[in-house]
């Protein structure tokens, strides 16, 4: 890698020599790896989901409730052999799937990763992302991931700006997400309820947003069909990452948690529009559900 043009970012970093601007170099740092029962129930039965957080993140929105790993401050490095080893033991371990977390900036050396152990592993490969991705850097997954797990955070260009300094954020997400459903299809599931392939996309409800939240899933019904996706419709933002990491409290929407009111706009306007997947109770909204880093 000379230059890395990988996410949208473009920022053109030799990250051989330097940071990016996901604030990582181009070997591939490890926060953690576990297994995790609190993902979607499709994607995490029996043991859980074998779960690897990378470090680093090209988005770093104002609210991240992974902030201690994001800035790329944390973690371990691992080369590729091992993070093939830890593959293959998670899946000795008996995980549901094997989740990769926050991956997109680590995206060419997951490509030779994968190619290695697909053909020895019988459970899905989870491409778990914040949805702002490149159309060119996905193709190069195509084969490789089995679901696809991206975030979809917002409509609005400005509200998108402000809180991850991604003006186009909506436009190429979506894209991406029509590149992810023209690589795997509409959702397929085993007899026991297991999600095989397909694509799930989460998005968060965020307070003073819901307006957005509803024009977004608005927006996404008009480029495919509700029925090809998983809706993940989660509640679960806490104010607690973002009041820590910015004491100043610009936003001060963001230092509340959101209402049942504005969740319950949100979920009728998903199942008006034809959406169906999961959503979540409000007592998620607690910072003891993030993974101790």
């Amino acid at each position: 890698m000379s230059k890395c043009f990988m996410c949208p970012r473009e920022c053109g970093t030799d990250r051989s020599t330097g940071l990016g601007v996901c604030g990582v170099p181009e070997s591939i740092a490890v926060a953690k790896i576990m297994l995790h029962k609190w993902e979607e129930p499709c994607i995490c039965s029996g043991a859980g989901a074998g779960a690897i957080f990378f470090s680093g993140c090209n988005l770093h929105c104002l609210y991240c409730q992974n902030c201690k790993i994001s800035n790329g401050k944390h973690g371990n490095i691992i080369t590729e052999n091992d993070l093939v080893k830890e593959i293959l033991s998670l899946s000795e371990q008996g995980a549901s799937c094997i989740d990769l977390v926050t991956p997109t900036h680590y995206s060419h050396a997951l490509v030779r990763v994968l190619e290695r152990v697909k053909p020895s592993l019988n459970i899905p490969i989870v491409w778990n992302s914040s949805g702002y991705e490149k159309i060119s850097t996905l193709k190069d997954l195509d084969g490789l991931v089995d679901i696809y797990m991206p975030d979809i955070k917002y409509f609005s260009p400005d509200i998108s700006m402000a809180y991850s300094n991604a003006r186009d954020y909506f436009e190429v997400a979506a894209g991406a997400v029509c590149e992810m459903l023209r690589q795997v299809g509409p959702p397929q599931f085993d007899g026991s309820g297991n999600l095989l392939r397909g694509v799930i996309l989460r998005h968060l409800v965020l307070p003073g947003c819901s307006k957005d939240s509803v024009e977004l899933l608005t927006q996404l019904s008009q480029r495919f069909s509700p029925k090809d996706v998983i809706l993940s419709l989660m509640s679960q933002y806490t104010p607690d990452f973002y009041m820590l990491s910015y004491p100043e409290h610009e936003h001060k929407n963001l230092t509340r948690r959101i209402t049942e009111f504005e969740y319950t706009r949100v979920l009728s306007h998903a199942q008006k529009l034809g959406f169906d997947g999961y959503l979540q109770e409000r007592s998620s909204a607690n910072s003891v559900f993030t993974p101790d880093f």
